[in-house]
């Protein structure tokens, strides 16, 4: 029990260093979102901070600041790597749920994505190649960006998907009869 106090403790004392140190370098509350999507941990951004970033690209000034961080990120060092993969990750899911008009800006600066396609990462202990996933997440989202139906397709399916978590994950047939295993199907 008193190890979760602990831990607990321990999460809150480091969420008040991080605010407060982003009070002191004067860093904006988006820039916070997209530089903790794009952190060295060792899992990915949540759907929810995913999902307030493409939000945020509605702003002018926020989509400038969030192209801007996520540009910073690409060109991390190779011991980096993990902030690398997570800004394409951002870039990726932005690029299918933000404005168009964030779209055209990724679209004008497709350089900085095509430049994580020679990313070079190797861990020394493991020989593992962890540039790999870069190169190989930057050509498909490049690939994307260039290839004007399917992203269509893709912006499409995305705002599908919003749109049915909007409605409790049953879209617009929300109101159309019992839900299958729900109350009233005869179970």
């Amino acid at each position: 029990m008193s190890e979760g106090l602990a831990l607990r403790a321990f999460s809150f004392g480091k969420g008040v260093y991080k605010k407060s140190k982003n009070a002191v370098l004067k860093i904006s509350e988006i820039e916070a979102k997209v530089k903790n999507a794009t952190n060295s941990e060792s899992w990915g951004p949540t759907g929810t901070i995913l999902n307030e970033i493409a939000i945020a690209t509605t702003d002018v000034e926020e989509a400038a600041t969030i192209l801007h961080t996520l540009w910073e990120r690409l060109r991390e060092p190779p011991s980096n790597w993990r902030k690398v993969i997570k800004a394409l990750v951002v870039l990726e899911y932005c690029i299918k749920n933000g404005t168009r008009r964030f779209l055209e800006d990724v679209r004008d600066n497709l350089d900085q994505i095509e430049a994580c396609h020679r990313f070079q990462s190797v861990d020394p202990d493991t020989m593992v190649d962890r540039g790999q996933a870069i190169r190989d997440k930057s050509q498909a989202l490049v690939g994307l960006l260039l290839d004007a139906d399917r992203l269509a397709a893709e912006r499409s399916k995305a705002a599908e998907v919003r749109g049915r978590l909007q409605h409790g994950g049953w879209g617009d047939e929300w109101d159309a009869g019992p839900r299958p295993g729900g109350r009233g199907d005869g179970r």
